[in-house]
């Protein structure tokens, strides 16, 4: 059996859906942890927010937009 059955696919597809913000909501928990962790332990206030953003960027790097490669802007009609 080489290929994977199509309820199989759709039941995996659903459970990413489905488990997608409690993931995002374990991510953010492990954020706060990690930012109080440093914090408790003296470290200066820069380290917490650089691990933060250490860790956030991966994350929000996909929401920005970018134009494809080589898609060029079209001209506007002339007038």
């Amino acid at each position: 059996m080489r290929r994977l059955p199509a309820w199989a696919r759709s039941s995996i597809v659903a459970s990413v859906v489905l488990l997608s913000p409690v993931l995002a909501f374990l991510m953010a928990i492990a954020v706060e942890i990690l930012i109080g962790l440093l914090l408790e332990t003296g470290a200066p206030a820069l380290l917490a927010f650089v691990a933060a953003g250490a860790i956030g960027w991966p994350l929000f790097r996909k929401l920005r937009v970018r134009p494809r490669r080589g898609a060029r802007a079209e001209p506007s009609a002339a007038r």
